[in-house]
């Protein structure tokens, strides 16, 4: 009857170093992979940003063109007319424009709080510093299809930009 009740009390209540270094190291693969998906994450929705900003610009230019069957008038681009845009602006966003061509620009703001940018134009707080251009696709008799690219100079890395 003694080894039944000592077997009793020494039943296990807790858990074992190896248990808890095992979990340890599952919560660090797991943390491992997560904390750059999320960074690219936040990026890209700070990108997306601008790509809703630029709707308006982009609905002036396809009325124009639709009404017009062109977008230059006599020798002039579609920045010298009307085209009912006065810019936007976002949290991430310093400006939306139309250049020559016709072609939207988005410049994201630069955040000087957030340090140690790369090469890349972002860094590890996802700010950004850089520019994205929407370019038109024109011919005659269809719809205009717009192409995403970045900046010539500070443009903003494919992997983040949005879908056409």
């Amino acid at each position: 009857m003694k080894n039944l009740q000592t077997m009793k009390h020494s039943v296990q209540k807790g858990f074992t170093l190896i248990e808890l270094m095992i979990v340890v190291a599952i919560i660090g693969i797991l943390a491992a992979l997560a904390i750059p998906a999320y960074t690219d994450y936040t990026i890209k929705s700070r990108v997306a940003e601008g790509a809703s900003l630029s709707g308006a610009a982009k609905t002036g230019i396809e009325v124009y063109w639709s009404e017009n069957g062109t977008l230059f008038e006599s020798g002039a681009s579609i920045t010298s007319i009307d085209i009912d845009f006065t810019g936007a602006a976002g949290e991430y966003v310093s400006a939306v424009s139309v250049i020559a061509g016709p072609i939207i620009q988005v410049l994201y703001r630069v955040d000087s709080s957030k340090l140690g940018t790369t090469a890349d134009g972002t860094n590890n707080n996802g700010a950004l510093d850089g520019c994205l251009e929407y370019s038109p696709e024109r011919t005659p008799g269809t719809n205009i299809i717009w192409h995403i690219d970045g900046c010539a100079a500070k443009g903003i890395p494919s992997k983040y930009l949005p879908k056409t």
